[in-house]
This record gives structure tokens, sequence and C-alpha cells, in this order.
């Protein structure tokens, strides 16, 4: 009877670890390789960005409208120099994988081979989701003498709720920007996030380095408007989301902006070819 009981539960084992061996494994997705965005039905591009990756993942570089981003890692600090811009380097501090801060480079045009701080962002998360931005800026006095300065300790502000970034306000404008979400969830390879911006049609607003500022919004939104603050019930500009998605992927986004008379339609395509390990 024991040797009954013993072979008996030995074969449930048996089974109990067959089960876990037999669980499908879902594969990562791949990674985003190519941006092209289309403005009111033009054949030629409003931009394309082509994203290259390195061995394991990271973003090495990308091409941008004619121009050439190079990124370089090391330690915490993520380096981005763009070959044909007045911005020679774009300074990322990381911890754990998210950006925390940033600081742009440029060259005094006053001064023979000066090179300064222009820009120094600071980047403050409640747990995982961005809500806030300090920024300090300079630049050369019209004196011919040092630098002038101004210190904005709360320039921009994000709210979330229910795992989506739903109001965007800057503290130099008295314009506020509010997102309304769907029910269809958003790809973890998909970079469109909230960005600063009262205009998110720009390649900012869907660039992979997004997937480094935290949290990516819980579903896709649907619509998005802008009101001033002195006056919240009349809508300044107005952007309306739709989607075509295969599978796991968003493939394809169209924005309607309206506002001010004036309406544009911007489509975007995303390939995916960099196969995430």
């Amino acid at each position: 009877m024991k040797k009954y009981v013993m072979g008996l539960l030995i074969g449930m084992i048996g089974l109990t670890a067959c089960g876990d061996d037999d669980q499908p494994l879902t594969p990562a997705l791949n990674k985003l390789t190519k941006v092209s965005c289309y403005k009111d039905g033009n054949a030629a591009p409003l931009f394309e960005a082509d994203i290259h990756y390195t061995s394991d993942g990271k973003i090495s570089s990308i091409n941008y409208d004619g121009d050439r981003w190079l990124f370089i890692y090391v330690d915490d600090k993520l380096s981005v120099t763009k070959v044909s811009s007045d911005s020679l380097v774009d300074e990322y501090t990381l911890s754990g994988g998210v950006i925390t801060g940033h600081k742009v480079s440029r060259e005094n045009p006053g001064a023979s081979n000066e090179i300064y701080t222009s820009d120094t962002y600071t980047y403050r998360y409640s747990g995982s989701e961005w809500i806030q931005t300090s920024w300090q800026t300079r630049w050369p006095s019209e004196t011919g003498s040092g630098y002038e300065e101004r210190d904005y300790p709360e320039y921009e502000r994000y709210t979330w709720e229910n795992g989506n970034a739903v109001l965007y306000a800057q503290s130099l404008d008295n314009r506020e920007m509010r997102y309304e979400y769907g029910m269809e969830l958003a790809p973890a390879n998909f970079p469109l996030r909230v960005i600063g911006s009262f205009a998110p049609v720009d390649f900012d607003a869907v660039s992979p380095l997004n997937l480094l500022h935290g949290a990516s919004n819980r579903n896709l939104p649907m619509r998005a408007y802008t009101y001033s603050i002195l006056d919240p019930g009349v809508t300044l500009s107005e952007y309306t989301y739709s989607y075509t998605t295969v599978g796991d992927y968003v493939t394809a986004m169209t924005i309607h902006e309206s506002g001010e008379g004036q309406t544009s339609l911007y489509r975007y395509t995303f390939e995916y070819n960099f196969e995430a390990r």
C-alpha cells in the first residue's frame, strides 16, 4: 500500500513538472526600427527616423532627416551626439535604466571653441511615473562677458490616473493639455507617450528614447486637447488618434489635428525589425 501511494505521489509530481515545462513562453516584442510620418497626404514624408541597436538591445544610433545621432553609454551616462546640429552633445543621466537628468551642451558663438551647458533638466518620478521636470537655462550675456541664467524648479507637471498620463502643464504657459484613453492596451514596444509639448506630432512623441522615461501609458490615447487655464471651457486645439494593429504591434497611427480654424492629418508608420532577446 505504501509503495502504491509513493508511486502515485511521484507520478503527480512528474505531471506537475511536465505541466510547468509545457507552459507557452511569450516572446519579447521586436524593437522599433523605423518611424515615418506623412502630413496631409503628401507623398514625401514630413520626417523619417531609422533606429539602430547594439547587440544587447540599446539604441546605438538614429538617422533622422539627414542627421545622425550617435548614442554612447558609459556607466550611468548616455551621451547623444547630433552630428549636424548646433547642439553638440545631449547627456542623459540614468538610474536603474530610467532617465533622471538631461544636459544640453552648445558652442558659444561669441567665444572661440568654448562649450557651455545651455539647458539642464531634472526629472522627478512617483514610483515609475514621470510627474515633474525642473529646468535651468543659460545663455551668453549680451555684453559678451559671462552667462545669464534662469531657474524653473517646477517647469513641467504630469498628472497620472489609472496608469495613464492625463494632464500636461507648463509653468511658463497658461495652457494645459488633457489626454483621454480608450480600452486598448499600449504594447510594451510602442514608445508613444505624453511628452513636453502642446503639439504632440513630432518625432519626440514617438522616439524609442521615451521608453527610458519610466512607465509608459497603460492604454493608447484616443484624444488630447488644450485649453487656457483662464478659460478652460474653450478648446484651443484638439488631437484625435486612431491606430492600425497587426497582432501585438501598432503598425500605423493617424493623428487628426484641429484648432484656430485649421486642420492637419498626420499618418505614421512603424516598423519593428530588431529581434529582442
